[in-house]
């Protein structure tokens, strides 16, 4: 499989672009995703694995912590990724985890 059908295949699961569209506004840890997303955290930990190994998120460790967030170059190397982005907050569960978000700074 291509580096672009795995991102393709990583866009296809509607957890992971609910990942993608909160890192997309604000880096976050595991437990902030789950609060967000209201999913488990083995899940959101699978989908967060996924999304680093096929190149559109990294991990830093921060205290005792990782914080995830989208690779710098990402929306340079895949330009599309950046639209969808934008297309996602028109749409309400994507809309509506930005809100959330927006509410806990």
């Amino acid at each position: 499989m291509t580096r672009l059908n795995e991102i393709l295949y990583a866009l296809s699961d509607t957890t992971r672009l609910r990942i993608l569209n909160i890192l997309a506004h604000r880096e976050q840890n595991v437990s902030s995703l789950v609060h967000l997303i209201q999913e488990s955290q083995p899940k959101v930990s699978r989908h967060l694995a996924y999304l680093k190994n096929v190149g559109l998120i990294e991990a830093r460790n921060h205290a005792q912590k990782r914080i995830y967030s989208i690779k710098e170059d990402v929306f340079e190397k895949y330009p599309f990724l950046k639209a969808l982005i934008q297309d996602l907050a028109k749409v309400d569960i994507f809309a509506n985890d930005l809100r959330l978000l927006s509410s806990l700074s």
